[in-house]
């Protein structure tokens, strides 16, 4: 509820007539005789001990700190991966359920836009020479990893590059016309705080974030808001899939369903997707804070090197010798890593800005490789039998061979 201005004067009337303050803290100056005293205190029994009234005081701060929902934000970055986790399984799965596998089936011009769609995140060649230099699942598999990566995109575009996407934008409880241009009109101002000096920037997006979504008491002492921003969470979803589903390119990468069950099913496990997003953009926004930013090809400096935090393989890069990949240019970043620069958590001790790393990215690097950059963009035929590599075959890896295994 609205406090009327009535109610705001009160307030302000009671800091004319303080009230007064707990023996445990009315002296604000000490006598030269409790300050010997705390001395010889401190020689005595050292600097490990408290006294009742300020344990009983320093109980209180802790207890309003709590209360105004300190404890519920206290994270670092580390349980944000387990929910981008689920994100990530349900749209693999999704994709694997609903998406085409083999790209061929389309026509030329769709497999050029579907490629020019990922820019960023696919190299950008024409598909009859991209396909022969894909880990050979990958390659037969595309239109999968197309369409988790789209969903990536989607994903980041919408809710985390936007991250006011939810908010109504009316100028009174009681307005019943809503702003669809608030959100960006705040991410604006934003962005111009954020000029103006990053640390107080983040922070501020980082305390609306976190009023604007206390939906339970343990955030706050008026869960109100919070749980009306929460149902406008749930009502948005079901407009975020059918956009999606409706969408070019995305569109050309569905399988045809036999019947209407298994488009309703369809739809509410993407609703289901985009759920895990908005879940997982919000204790984002809440936790830690500061400007999204995806690694794509560029970020991950065009090469695999080996695997890390901030990058592994596909699964369909899968080999008995996993160094085989190392040094390999990537061809498409499956996964882009997400990662929140100038983050800073308003309840660490250590509140300097830094880069957080929500996941890592996951690559498709290139299966051929020559001697030099020349014999590395050479394409094959898939029937094209190649030589092996000298002192790389593994005993139970008889494909293990420059080209295309058969």
């Amino acid at each position: 509820m609205v406090e009327t201005r009535s109610a705001l004067k009160r307030k302000a009337m009671e800091v004319l007539h303080s009230v007064p303050l707990e023996p445990a803290t009315s002296h604000y100056l000490k006598t030269d005789e409790e300050m010997e005293t705390e001395r010889e205190f401190l020689r005595k029994y050292g600097g490990g001990f408290i006294r009742h009234p300020d344990y009983h005081r320093l109980l209180g701060g802790v207890t309003q700190l709590i209360r105004e929902g300190a404890a519920e934000w206290a994270f670092g970055s580390d349980g944000l991966r387990s929910f981008y986790w689920e994100l990530f399984t349900y749209a693999r799965y999704w994709c694997s359920q609903y998406s085409i596998s083999d790209i061929d089936v389309l026509s030329d011009n769709q497999i050029r836009r579907l490629i020019s769609s990922v820019d960023g995140f696919c190299v950008q060649m024409d598909w009859a020479q991209l396909r022969p230099i894909l880990p050979p699942t990958a390659a037969d598999r595309f239109g999968e990893v197309l369409g988790e990566l789209l969903i990536y995109l989607t994903v980041h575009q919408r809710l985390f590059e936007n991250p006011f996407w939810y908010f109504d934008g009316k100028e009174a409880p009681d307005d019943p016309d809503e702003d669809p241009k608030f959100g960006s009109k705040l991410k604006h101002l934003f962005d111009e705080f954020y000029k103006t000096n990053p640390t107080y920037g983040v922070l501020w997006k980082m305390q609306t974030q976190r009023l604007a979504n206390s939906n339970n008491r343990h955030y706050g002492p008026n869960p109100e808001y919070g749980q009306y921003n929460a149902k406008r969470h749930e009502a948005a979803l079901g407009g975020f899939a059918d956009d999606l589903l409706a969408s070019k390119p995305f569109c050309w990468l569905l399988k045809e369903l036999d019947t209407s069950e298994l488009a309703t099913k369809r739809r509410n496990d993407l609703i289901d997707i985009f759920r895990k997003a908005v879940r997982t953009m919000i204790k984002c926004e809440t936790w830690i804070n500061g400007q999204p930013v995806l690694r794509g090809i560029k970020e991950l400096g065009g090469i695999f090197h080996d695997r890390s935090s901030l990058v592994g393989l596909h699964t369909y890069c899968w080999r008995p010798r996993m160094d085989f990949w190392k040094g390999r240019k990537i061809l498409v970043v499956s996964r882009p890593g997400l990662v929140y620069v100038d983050s800073i958590n308003g309840y660490s001790p250590d509140t300097s800005p830094r880069a957080k790393e929500i996941i890592g990215a996951e690559v498709l690097p290139m299966y051929i490789l020559g001697d030099d950059d020349a014999n590395q963009d050479k394409m094959v035929e898939d029937d094209t039998v190649v030589e092996e590599v000298d002192d790389k075959q593994d005993e139970d890896d008889e494909d293990y061979v420059q080209g295309r295994s058969n």
